[in-house]
């Protein structure tokens, strides 16, 4: 089992993807429906990126932290920054 694996095996609520985006700044997102949450993480990252991308997106998705359509709008930049913090404070 890969490092990758084991992180996702951590959050077992959530349905995973991997997905191939060439943009160099694209590293992943987080999809709300009613029922399910879909986390997309880029494969084409380094691996120490994607693991961060996992924490980072499921920071979004745990404590319901999400902006809005506009990219650099108040609530998404916040949104962000506490993904972020989660992000560089979780032990896995």
């Amino acid at each position: 089992m890969t490092e990758i694996e084991m992180y996702i095996d951590k959050f077992p609520n959530y349905v995973f993807y991997g997905i191939e985006v060439e943009h160099p700044l694209y590293y992943g997102e987080v999809n709300k429906t009613a029922n399910k949450v879909i986390i997309y993480i880029n494969t084409l990252q380094p691996e120490w990126r994607q693991l961060n991308t996992i924490v980072h997106e499921t920071g979004h998705a745990d404590f319901n932290m999400y902006g809005d359509d506009k990219r650099w709008s108040i609530k998404t930049m916040l949104a962000e920054k506490q993904a972020e913090y989660v992000a560089k404070h979780f032990v896995v």
